[in-house]
């Protein structure tokens, strides 16, 4: 499930049936910014019908919340080594199960850890406080203002358009041309808002087929939605499990740098990449090369489509050499090699989250074309002064108004919600106690990869991802720690494989666009997926155990148990 609200109906063709996306549990947060790439933030059933939270379920939660409290408490895990340990448990159970069951948005049971751990006296309220918003949160705004600035002036349709264009008349480089953009735009904005922008073009193509390529169609919708999903797991901003990894690791290795953004790409692309490739070969082995009857692309969808578009418009200019130089300094500000990085010499202090908010809070001072002087139109051309977005003509190229509609504050709270969790676990005693128990098991380091690989792949199914990284995360890091393992490696295990969610319309926004189309049932998405799920466990296992801890060096192979210290 993803962190996405899905506002869909633009990309349902009219003949196809159409899928109520706002039924309870399968609303998605459109996060601009954020390839989420992520997982759901959805509704309850109470909070649609606008009374209170008082059903069965709500009920039944509350219940086991209090029983889970009460036998915690009265019964102490490991009295002597780790007093805390039970209500480190209680809690982390609680949370979980709040999260899991969605009584209240996953943005309120954040915010159950500061009530909790306080109230129990494990942490105090001052502490958590501070771990609630950490830098990581500021690199998450910084890429969804650069996200909404993308969508609002369409570059991001213009960004297809020019790649599928020259795809030529070969159904698998359409294929791979649609892929291709549909992955890279989902390094940076949201991937329920590429595929969003991409699925008019994709339907468009779709219907001038003629009659007899139903499954190749399924297969076709299938392949965008997990290249979107599959893009969002190759930077830190690319989805909002990225972000936690980053904000878990500041929480428990406070003493060592910032996680730099290159390194993160550096160690998620190639797998990104092996990822795509093989989603492409499953597409076109299926429905392409065994296929009798050669299917022809009608470029001139295409080129109808880029010519609604006009020319570059004086905003797409601006926000495209705005990302283009954020996306530079991003990648050079740390030690590359031999090179230094351009921060040491400029400003140490800076990081990731600092560098970004420079780069995109111009876009609030810069005006639109239409407010230029005369001679400064003239010069740009008048025609590219002129272009529109939603809603009221706009002053500047992004404003408070355009934020407000597009940017999802709940995310930070799952993050702040994460990371204290994370704390929690670890200052309570409770992550050393389960790292004891997880170290008597022999499986050897790949062993252990595959087995939470497929613990957290198939939980992500049904259970965010943003909360299960959240759960997962310090216990997987004590337990690499108490085994020997590298625990950066392990982490990044467990944040690889909750994007790992290709089964079901309620694992990602990807997913539930691909289904509202009419054109893909539950049975063969499920179907599909689980092969994909499969293909995704094998190589995300061999790939964090054998490439992984190349890139990651060995600075990372003698780090210190993870932190409690406030």
């Amino acid at each position: 499930m993803t962190s996405e609200e899905v506002a869909v109906t633009s990309a349902v063709p009219a003949s196809k049936p159409e899928v109520n996306l706002e039924e309870p549990g399968t609303e998605e947060v459109v996060a601009s910014g954020i390839g989420a790439k992520s997982r759901s933030l959805p509704t309850s059933p109470e909070q649609h019908a606008g009374g209170p939270r008082l059903g069965m379920m709500t009920f039944v939660v509350l219940l086991l919340s209090a029983l889970l409290l009460l036998i915690f408490l009265l019964v102490p895990l490991d009295a002597e080594r780790y007093p805390d340990a039970s209500k480190g448990m209680a809690v982390m159970l609680i949370t979980a199960l709040w999260w899991v069951t969605e009584i209240v948005p996953l943005s309120i049971t954040s915010l159950l850890p500061m009530v909790l751990y306080p109230l129990l006296g494990v942490v105090k309220a001052s502490t958590l406080a501070g771990k609630f918003f950490k830098g990581t949160s500021f690199l998450f705004i910084a890429g969804f203002f650069i996200g909404l600035a993308i969508e609002r002036w369409g570059l991001h349709k213009r960004f297809v358009c020019m790649v599928v264009t020259r795809a030529g008349r070969r159904v698998e480089f359409l294929i791979a041309g649609f892929m291709l953009s549909t992955w890279l735009l989902s390094m940076w904005i949201s991937n329920t808002a590429t595929i969003l922008c991409i699925m008019p073009m994709a339907t468009a193509f779709l219907d001038s087929l003629p009659t007899g390529h139903e499954r190749f169609q399924s297969g076709f919708l299938l392949a965008i939605g997990y290249a979107a999903t599959i893009g969002g797991i190759a930077t830190p901003v690319g989805t909002p499990t990225n972000g936690i990894f980053m904000d878990l690791f500041e929480v428990m290795w406070p003493q060592e740098d910032e996680f730099s953004f290159a390194h993160f790409c550096a160690c998620a692309l190639p797998l990104s990449i092996l990822l795509l490739i093989a989603v492409y070969l499953m597409v076109c082995v299926a429905y392409v090369w065994r296929g009798s009857d050669r299917i022809s692309v009608p470029q001139d969808v295409f080129r109808e489509e880029q010519a609604k578009l006009g020319k570059v418009t004086f905003e797409q200019m601006v926000v495209a050499l705005d990302l283009l130089i954020l996306i530079v300094l991003w990648f050079t500000a740390s030690p590359i090699g031999d090179f230094k990085g351009w921060k040491s010499s400029v400003a140490k202090e800076l990081n990731s989250g600092a560098i970004g908010l420079f780069f995109t809070l111009p876009l609030f001072l810069i005006p639109c074309g239409r407010w230029l002087p005369h001679r400064l139109q003239t010069l740009i051309g008048e025609d590219r002064c002129n272009s529109v977005c939603e809603g009221p003509v706009p002053s500047y190229i992004m404003d408070w108004e355009s934020v407000k509609k597009g940017f999802k504050w709940e995310i930070l709270f799952v993050f702040g919600g994460g990371a204290m969790i994370a704390y929690g676990t670890v200052e309570s005693g409770l992550a050393d106690l389960i790292a004891g128990g997880l170290a008597n098991i022999g499986t050897g380091v790949f062993g252990f990869i595959l087995v939470i690989t497929i613990v957290v792949c198939f939980v992500t199914e049904v259970v965010s991802n943003m909360a299960t990284l959240s759960i997962f995360g310090s216990i997987i890091a004590t337990t690499a720690h108490a085994l020997g393992y590298n625990q950066v490696q392990l982490m990044m295990v467990v944040c690889f494989a909750a994007s790992f969610a290709f089964m079901l319309p309620m694992a990602g926004g990807p997913n539930m666009v691909v289904y509202s189309t009419g054109r893909v049932s539950i049975r063969y998405m499920a179907s599909f997926g689980f092969f994909l799920n499969i293909l995704a466990i094998i190589i995300g296992s061999l790939y964090t155990t054998l490439v992984l801890p190349s890139i990651l060096g060995d600075a990372y192979d003698t780090l210190p148990a993870p932190s409690a210290e406030a």
